[in-house]
């Protein structure tokens, strides 16, 4: 009988456990200029690809926190170890509030100030 209950008891964790894990959305470059919907709780993985070794980085513009929160700064990796590899840029956000926010990124060198971003990446988010 102890046995039972402790299996029980224990599926009733694991249960909870996974109940409380919130869900993750994934998005790259392919999502560029697309809509996401996210529940509030829940997080956002945004990707980028880049190389800080050109002195090119991602520049995120001004959002609403009230509805999304940037979760800490971003995680670089590089593809390899190879001195002037490029990488992957990893974002976190989670979703705070109901409303809707676009992400304006532009990847840019941040002392050539007046000159067109090498390239840009649009995200709009729905938070429900």
């Amino acid at each position: 009988m102890k046995r039972i209950l402790a299996w029980i008891s224990v599926a009733l964790l694991l249960g909870l456990a996974l109940t409380a894990c919130s869900k993750v959305t994934q998005a790259d470059e392919d999502s560029n200029g697309q809509t996401v919907t996210l529940k509030s709780g829940e997080t956002l993985r945004l990707k980028l690809r880049g190389n800080p070794t050109t002195g090119y980085t991602w520049h995120l513009g001004d959002f609403d926190s009230s509805v999304l929160e940037q979760s800490g700064d971003p995680a670089y990796r590089a593809d390899t170890l190879l001195t002037g590899s490029g990488g992957t840029y990893t974002y976190e956000f989670k979703a705070t509030g109901s409303g809707t926010v676009t992400l304006d990124f532009s990847y840019s060198r941040s002392w050539e100030e007046g000159t067109p971003p090498y390239k840009t990446f649009t995200l709009t988010v729905v938070v429900e």
